[in-house]
């Protein structure tokens, strides 16, 4: 009997817990043909390699990402990102961008599944 309480008890508290939310990152792919550094809400820079991509830690909202080509080219856009366009895979949810030389590319929901997906 009390090991049923015990059980009853835990399952209730098991309940009550709420979930783990997952882990959310910007995932930073880069097609351009040297490294690229980039600064995310103005944190530590991260070092985009070409052809395969970093992950930075990044909650739903708005944030400024920072890009500065091997050429010199510095430019900045600002991101909104939201909860209905993240990509879950994992256990962990992704947004994603492509660096380009000018610019940055923001992948879709299915890009974004591609992008990462194949890369791991």
């Amino acid at each position: 009997m009390k090991q049923i309480a015990m059980l009853m008890a835990a399952g209730a508290l098991a309940v009550a817990l709420p979930a783990t939310a997952a882990t959310t990152v910007l995932h930073i792919d880069s097609h351009l043909s040297k490294a690229a550094k980039a600064w995310l809400d103005g944190g530590k820079a991260v070092t985009a390699p070409s052809a395969t991509g970093i992950v930075v830690p990044v909650t739903a909202g708005t944030h400024v990402l920072k890009v500065t080509t091997a050429t010199g080219v510095t430019y900045q856009t600002t991101l909104t990102l939201k909860p209905t366009t993240l990509m879950q895979w994992k256990g962990r949810g992704y947004w994603c961008v492509n660096l380009l030389e000018t610019s940055l590319e923001i992948y879709s929901k299915d890009e974004c599944e591609e992008d990462v997906t194949d890369g791991g």
